[in-house]
């Protein structure tokens, strides 16, 4: 995740911009003010003054104006001001900003002049001092914003640590009644749910491998005993190789079950050689194929070395190419060991778009014609992979049919 987008710096930002808005507004708003004043405060005492000047002037009096301002009829008035109209008027004369206040009275031109020097370092002091304090309030909402999205999310930050790393909630968080200590008890909750269900799926799934171990090996003596006894009944005795076939697989299956069943970094796993695994794989579900115009065929690209267990590996690629078999009425299915990968592909009906996007999750069919299993082998596969940490993924054949290919870990996770 990048840092703009994280939690902490959405928090600060939003602090900043506030602090921004107001400071703004503030800032504004002393402005309008300034402005105000200049307005109403000195152009009404201009034009106080500008009254009782003109009214001397007028009766001939003496004109007096204050030290500060310049009082001047018709003629005498500044070429900058002529032809200016009645009004309070701020500009420059003689390279000096003034405001002036020119009236017209019975056909004569008057002009009040004040010099705005020291105003104008009045305003340039009361600017300056704004603008440090708009600047100093968006530093002071930066390290504040800062400061307070820490101290927010370190406690979050902290419980997701805790939570990602598989540990117990800290216990100041599980004491804590704000939001950040419910979402740490409804956390430490769902984690003891999820823990006691994995529990007891693991301890169901090895009980049930113990328990069918023991029926399976006395299913696979009689059935290797009954083929001895066999021995002048060619039909019956491959009944008997029949079964004991698939007690066999039945108890490799179960031991595959317990291998899952565990931790898999604590699983030892030989190097084994795939291409042998593939070829026994395939003779055992060669059967499916027959009466049917299809051929089954294993490409062997590379020599390709895993660190696996066998059983798992057996019944992953078993079940796709028992997969490949059950559903191919004709053309072939074709099974290729690349050196990356193994490629599994068939000519036969494909899979609906429906099924595509829910292949490999428990009791999902390839489709309505599929009226044999369980809906469980291509999730079973899947689970193999993981546990092995393996790829897979459903590609459209070329021929129309359904193809699926186990990416394999690079060859130095492999040795």
């Amino acid at each position: 995740m990048k840092p703009d987008y994280t939690l902490k710096h959405r928090i600060a930002r939003a602090f900043i911009l506030l602090a921004i808005v107001l400071a703004g507004f503030y800032l504004l708003a002393s402005y309008v003010a300034v402005e105000v004043i200049e307005s109403q405060v000195i152009g009404g005492r201009m034009d106080r003054i500008a009254d009782t000047l003109i009214g001397r002037q007028l009766r001939h009096e003496r004109v007096e104006p204050p030290p500060d301002m310049r009082f001047y009829v018709n003629e005498d008035i500044p070429k900058e001001l002529l032809g200016k109209p009645r009004g309070l008027h701020e500009l420059t004369i003689n390279k000096q900003p003034v405001q002036a206040l020119i009236k017209v009275v019975g056909g004569d031109h008057f002009a009040v002049v004040q010099e705005l020097d020291e105003f104008e370092h009045t305003e340039f002091i009361i600017y300056s001092a704004l603008s440090i304090g708009f600047i100093s309030s968006i530093l002071l909402a930066v390290v504040l914003g800062y400061g307070t999205a820490r101290r927010m999310v370190t406690p979050l930050t902290t419980l997701a640590e805790a939570v990602g790393n598989g540990q117990p909630a800290p216990l100041s968080s599980l004491a804590a009644t704000d939001e950040i200590g419910v979402l740490a008890r409804a956390l430490t909750r769902r984690t003891d749910e999820l823990q006691r269900f994995l529990e007891r799926e693991r301890l169901f799934t090895g009980d049930v491998s113990h328990e069918l171990r023991t029926p399976l090996t006395i299913m696979l003596g009689a059935a290797e005993l009954l083929e001895v006894q066999l021995d002048d009944r060619p039909k019956q005795q491959e009944i008997a190789r029949r079964l004991q076939r698939v007690a066999r697989d039945t108890a490799e299956r179960v031991s595959a079950l317990l291998w899952l069943s565990r931790a898999p970094e604590k699983l030892a796993m030989p190097a084994i050689t795939l291409g042998p695994l593939i070829r026994q794989e395939i003779e055992r579900y060669q059967p499916l194929l027959g009466g049917k115009p299809v051929a089954c065929r294993f490409e062997e690209q590379a020599h390709v070395r895993v660190k696996a267990r066998p059983e798992l590996v057996a019944i992953a690629i078993g079940n796709l190419v028992r997969n490949a078999c059950q559903h191919t009425e004709r053309g072939e299915v074709l099974v290729q060991l690349q050196p990356g990968s193994i490629v599994i592909s068939d000519t036969g009906p494909g899979l609906p778009e429906q099924v595509v996007a829910r292949l490999f999750e428990r009791f999902v069919h390839g489709g309505a014609e599929s009226s044999h299993g369980s809906g469980m082998g291509l999730s079973i596969v899947k689970r193999v992979a993981d546990h092995l940490g393996w790829k897979i993924r459903f590609e459209r054949s070329v021929q129309g049919g359904s193809r699926f290919v186990l990416t394999l870990p690079p060859p130095a996770q492999n040795g």
